[in-house]
């Protein structure tokens, strides 16, 4: 049986949760990094919110804005604060927001983000992983929630932000109406992890990026770009989504 995950950073470590063929949400964890990857390895497809390949200074011109954040950005309208610049790979070496905003800064000219700086290390993580081993990327790729939700609604963004209730059920309506024990299973996780470990948020973009995994196995994947650029190590900058709602 086909299997495709979707994961989400958390304050506890990774929510992964699990999506079958017929779009029905099946489990949940939250794990460590390496403990996710060793579990998915088997998937059919997992797809993962947090940057994969990065510019930096070791490609002539091959420093600044990734492609992939930009071309996102640019679809998602108001939703557009949401995906927020990658760093420059060196910049991960950093032990500080403040010194990874400086060593980012210097090498391209532009800093990072607060939030950017708080998933340094998990940026880290997945990188070191990856170019560890490359065999992993036809497996595990990069998107993006709020992407997800865009095309999973007819290729509309989102009328709220995505913490306050009013946003959480929007995307909550979005799912159900894709998978049937969409509701229920939120609700089960959502009573089984503290909100100080597990956003709410965290699970509903968990789940939306494991049911795009499934739908893209039946209607195909796109990528921002249509051509992703390939960074130093030959991994992939990219932002995937399905094609399905074009085929509908």
């Amino acid at each position: 049986m086909k299997i495709f995950f979707g994961i989400d950073g958390c304050h506890a470590g990774w929510i992964v949760v699990s999506c079958d063929s017929d779009l029905c949400f099946k489990s949940c964890w939250v794990k460590s990094i390496q403990e996710t990857i060793d579990y998915i390895r088997g998937a059919t497809l997992t797809l993962i919110d947090i940057p994969i390949g990065l510019k930096d200074g070791k490609q002539p011109g091959n420093f600044g804005r990734r492609a992939c954040d930009v071309k996102a950005r640019e679809i998602l309208g108001k939703r557009a604060f949401s995906v927020f610049p990658a760093p420059q790979r060196e910049a991960l070496k950093a032990e500080t927001w403040e010194e990874a905003n400086s060593i980012n800064k210097k090498i391209c000219g532009r800093g990072l983000s607060k939030q950017t700086g708080g998933i340094m290390k998990k940026i880290a993580g997945v990188d070191f992983i990856l170019i560890s081993d490359m065999s992993l990327q036809s497996r595990l790729r990069e998107t993006h929630p709020e992407v997800c939700f865009w095309s999973l609604n007819n290729r509309q963004i989102m009328k709220h932000p995505k913490k306050p209730e009013q946003g959480l059920d929007e995307r909550l309506g979005v799912l159900a109406r894709l998978s049937q024990n969409a509701n229920e299973f939120y609700k089960r996780i959502r009573s089984q992890h503290k909100v100080k470990d597990v956003r709410s948020d965290d699970i509903v973009d968990a789940m939306a990026a494991a049911l795009t995994a499934s739908l893209s196995d039946r209607y195909g994947i796109q990528t921002l770009p249509q051509t992703p650029e390939i960074d130093s190590h030959g991994l992939r900058m990219e932002i995937v989504f399905t094609n399905f709602e074009e085929l509908e």
